[in-house]
Parts: structure tokens; C-alpha cells; sequence
């Protein structure tokens, strides 16, 4: 009965992830109080929206070219006025990097800059450890890691080369993060064991993958609130969330946080110390909450909050860049509308079970006619975004 409940889980599980595209989103902020939004179109095209500060432009969304998308992008920001878009072309099976600087989208807004891969790429994810500086890392379907960076002047490795990390790793991509310069670190899940495995560049080199035990499914991931702090977090078997962490000396746990959850939870830090992290639960498909003040969980180490549902996508959380425990939740709903909730730093707004509505993504631009498909509630909440 055991392995029937796990084979039965599995297959929901991988139901979700196969799913998840289309009604995937992503969010980020190059400060307060710009946000951006960035989605999956029904004709696999990519989307994105931008809060202003006093509403949302444009007033339906624009569709970012060339070509289209195999999956919802990665997108990162290092620095005011600056983002950074990775993608897989879905014509043919190429890695696109596309940015936006100094209020120009780059190297056009018609063009994008191959990376190569072809073929050989499933899933990427980047990150910044600062200005001028952004790493990749993606899944080969030959199981091993790759990795590319932009070091400020120039790609390495040259061209459409990546730098082979190594490994056999499930189909999902590993996740990266940095707690300064000159260090990265990359986690992924191990297809030979399902233990996590970790590996860090410390300036010179890249370490061996080392195992940190446990046995986990789905896509790791990997946050870090400042220098020497790592925390890692995965979903087991039975789709409860796990938390093990380095505190600059040595790791700590696992430790059991509960719940039940599609994919890895969204994990913020908006200041050291505290953490903020939703999830969308497997049976119900609401968001889940859970925090930690620096000395304990809330409202307990495995118990969860309950915000608003149902949702279609995976949660994104932006929080304000100045260290504010102010919170941006995004999410897809079952009906394809972008939903936002907001954690003004005493309650959320409009409540803990309310949301306002951003736009169908179902039918994001407009008419061949020229007409809209949908009319955008524009949301106006002040000066204080």
C-alpha cells in the first residue's frame, strides 16, 4: 500500500511540474518601487507586465521577442534599471539571454544573444552576485550540470561553449545562489540516490560535488540571507518540506517543516536572519505561509498558515529591497488570472483570503482587430509601493 501511495504522489507530482508552464510566472524587483512580471503565453510566447509605482503597464502585456519559449524564463536582476532574461528557444532548442539596461532592452528588443546548447539544454537558472556578473546553470539531458557566466565584458566560456559541472541529476533544473563575491553555489538532486548534492566555486575553483544526504524529489532550492549562510530546502518523498542549512562553520539538519506541497516552496530573505517562504499545497492548491524571526518558526516548525487559493501556478514572492518586511505575492489561479496579495508588514492586503486580479494570461495581448480580450483591473495602492 506504501509504494502504491508514493507511485501515486509521484505521478501527481510529475502531473504538476508538466503543467506548471502554463500557468508559470515570475516576478522580480531592481527596486522599490518597480516590479516586473514575467509569463508563459498560451502560444509559448513570453509575457511582461511592470508596476510603476502608480499602476501597471502596459495596460495588458507585451510579448518579449524572438522566437518562443520551451518553458517559463529565468530572470534575475543585479543592480537599479537592469534585468536579465534566460530562456530555452523552443525552435530550436538554443539558450537565449536578453536584458534590459539604462531603459533599452538589449542587444534589441527584436533580437536576443545565442548561448548555444542546442539540443543539449532542458531547463536554466541564473543569478547575480552583483553588477556585471551573472551565472547560469542548467540541466543537460545527459543528466550533468552546465554552467555559463557573463563576467562583465564577455561570456565564459567563449560563445556557445558551456563549462560541464559534472554529475547525474534528475530531470529538473539545479538551483544557484550567492552570499558574496566570487562565490557560487549550485545544488541539485542526484538521479542515482535522490540525495542532495552541493557544489561551490570559491574564486579559483570549482569544489567536488559533495553529498548532503536525504532523499528528495522535485527541483532544490538554495537561498542565502548574507556572507558564510547557506539554506537549502527540498521536498521529500511524501512532498514534505526539508531545511537544512550552513551557519559559516558547519550544516545543520535536516529538519522537518511540514506540509505538502507541489514544488519547493518560494523562499525570500529581507533581512539576515528572517525568513519568509509560501507554497502551494498538492491537495488543495492554496498558498501556504510559514516565517522564522531569526530565533523560531511560524506559527510552528511544521505548521503552515493558510492564505488564498486555488492557484494554477507556483508562488512568487518579491519583497522590498531596502530590508523592509513588506512582501509581493504573486500566483497564477485556476482561472489564468495573475492574483497579488500584499504582506504590508502587520497584515495582508486586501486580506489573508482576498487577492486583487492583474490580468488573464490566458489571453494576454491584444485582438488582431485591435480590440482588447480582456479588460485589466488596474491596481492603485498608494505611495507607499
Amino acid at each position: 500500500m506504501g509504494s502504491l501511495l508514493c507511485i501515486s504522489l509521484l505521478l501527481a507530482l510529475a502531473a504538476n511540474l508538466a503543467s506548471a508552464n502554463t500557468a508559470c510566472i515570475e516576478a522580480i524587483s531592481w527596486g522599490d518601487p518597480r516590479v516586473d512580471l514575467f509569463g508563459w503565453a498560451p502560444d509559448e510566447s513570453i509575457w511582461h507586465r511592470f508596476y510603476t509605482g502608480y499602476d501597471w503597464q502596459p495596460e495588458l502585456f507585451e510579448r518579449i521577442p524572438p522566437s518562443t519559449s520551451t518553458s517559463c524564463p529565468s530572470v534575475f536582476s543585479w543592480g537599479y534599471g537592469r534585468l536579465d532574461i534566460v530562456y530555452v528557444n523552443r525552435s530550436n532548442e538554443i539558450v537565449l539571454h536578453k536584458y534590459f539596461d539604462d531603459g533599452n532592452w538589449g542587444p534589441s528588443w527584436e533580437d536576443a544573444i545565442d548561448l548555444g546548447g542546442g539540443g543539449d539544454i532542458d531547463l536554466v537558472d541564473l543569478y547575480s552576485w552583483g553588477k556585471g556578473r551573472l551565472d547560469i546553470v542548467a540541466n543537460a539531458f545527459n543528466g550533468s550540470i552546465l554552467h555559463k557566466a557573463w563576467t562583465g565584458t564577455e561570456y565564459f566560456p567563449a560563445g556557445q561553449v558551456w563549462e560541464d559541472l559534472g554529475g547525474n541529476f534528475t530531470g529538473v533544473p539545479p538551483s544557484i545562489v550567492s552570499w558574496g563575491e566570487d562565490r557560487l553555489d549550485v545544488v541539485a538532486i542526484s538521479a542515482e540516490t535522490g540525495s542532495l548534492l552541493h557544489k561551490y566555486w570559491e574564486g579559483t575553483r570549482w569544489s567536488d560535488w559533495e553529498s548532503l544526504g536525504g532523499s528528495f524529489i522535485g527541483k532544490p532550492a538554495i537561498t542565502s540571507w548574507g556572507p558564510d549562510r547557506i539554506d537549502l530546502w527540498a521536498l521529500d518523498k511524501d512532498a514534505g518540506l526539508n531545511h537544512k542549512f550552513w551557519d559559516g562553520f558547519q550544516w545543520h539538519g535536516w529538519e522537518y517543516l511540514g506540509g505538502k506541497f507541489s514544488q519547493t516552496p518560494r523562499v525570500v530573505h529581507w533581512s539576515q536572519g528572517k525568513i519568509d517562504m509560501v507554497g502551494k499545497d498538492l491537495d488543495d492548491n492554496n498558498y501556504y505561509l510559514k516565517s522564522f524571526d531569526g530565533h523560531n518558526w511560524h506559527p510552528s516548525i511544521d505548521g503552515w498558515y493558510d492564505l488564498a487559493g486555488p492557484y494554477g501556478s507556483e508562488p512568487r514572492l518579491v519583497t522590498k529591497v531596502n530590508g523592509q518586511n513588506f512582501l509581493y505575492l504573486f500566483g497564477v489561479d485556476v482561472d489564468n488570472e495573475i492574483r497579488m496579495q500584499i504582506w504590508s508588514g502587520y497584515e495582508w492586503q486586501p486580506s489573508a483570503k482576498e487577492t486583487w486580479p492583474l490580468g488573464d494570461v490566458s489571453k494576454p495581448y491584444p485582438t488582431e482587430e485591435g480590440g482588447f480580450v480582456s479588460k485589466v483591473q488596474k491596481v492603485l495602492l498608494g505611495t507607499e509601493l
